[in-house]
């Protein structure tokens, strides 16, 4: 297997952290307009943006940051019409795997348990759920979405390293879905259903936006909890924020559903999860 250069970037030692900083201020640096298409342009194809999926012109852009986490073109994603659960995030499918009877995970290969990746949950409560691991790379949509009508009722901010979330280069000793910087969306499916939706940071992506909550995921973080008196509702689709630059979600999905695509292939505005009865028939 030929070496891969950006391992280097896992090693200990390397600041990450600084790194982080001086990209994200030099995605955030704004340009004279009229150099914007071709700079726009060729950092959209460096780092494989599909075109069709940025609204308008290049040159609206102020600064990379805002080409990056852009909205999508009016009606360019139509929502299936079908009973089921979407994906939060237009990425690949790295895993999917159930809790075990004893309350442990083991996704992508780590060991985790219920308490570390979602603080303030017991095994009792998450028994016979999966977790689905979504990875966004550098040319995906940002934005993330609500998989159905849902209500966020608490979130839990979890401060931590900033390991990149690439599968390549994700090892089991990372454990990065426990050390990495994230921030635990806890829900209510319109069932009343508990599940919830880990945002995991990663290398370039210091910050997360939530304009239901504009103080969530800026910093400073510190460890904490909020628990809203008026729980924010949404409808299946429904923005809820957005990566500045890639990372992961981990959905953390109720029993009774199942999930509709291979490990490895891409999902976001189709169906991802589907009720089993439903998936059987099908």
């Amino acid at each position: 297997m030929a070496f891969d250069p950006r391992i280097i970037v896992t090693l200990p030692g390397v600041p990450r952290r600084g790194l982080t900083r001086l990209f994200g201020a030099l995605v955030r640096l704004s340009l004279p307009r009229w150099i914007r298409g071709l700079a726009w342009g060729f950092l959209v194809r460096r780092f494989g943006i599909r075109r069709a999926s940025i609204h308008g012109d290049l040159r609206d852009y102020r600064t990379f940051l805002d080409v990056f986490t852009r909205p999508l073109p009016p009606d360019s994603r139509p929502l299936p019409t079908e009973r089921g659960w979407l994906s939060p995030a237009d990425g690949i499918l790295v895993d999917h795997q159930r809790v075990s009877p004893e309350g442990s995970w083991v996704i992508k290969g780590a060991p985790y348990t219920t308490g570390e990746l979602l603080p303030g949950r017991t095994p009792a409560d998450y028994a016979g759920y999966s977790a689905l691991l979504i990875h966004l790379g550098p040319g995906d949509y940002h934005r993330f979405h609500s998989p159905c009508g849902m209500k966020i009722e608490e979130v839990s901010v979890l401060p931590g390293g900033l390991q990149p979330v690439d599968p390549l280069l994700m090892r089991r000793s990372m454990r990065i879905l426990a050390r990495n910087r994230r921030i635990a969306l806890h829900c209510r499916d319109e069932r009343g259903i508990p599940f919830s939706i880990l945002l995991v940071g990663a290398m370039n992506v210091g910050r997360m936006r939530f304009p239901f909550d504009p103080a969530l995921g800026g910093g400073p973080w510190v460890p904490s909890h909020r628990k809203y008196a008026n729980p924010r509702s949404f409808s299946a689709g429904d923005e809820l924020g957005w990566f500045e630059m890639g990372s992961a979600v981990v959905l953390f999905s109720p029993p009774g559903l199942q999930v509709q695509n291979e490990i490895g292939s891409r999902c976001w505005a189709r169906t991802l999860l589907l009720p089993e009865t439903e998936s059987s028939s099908t």
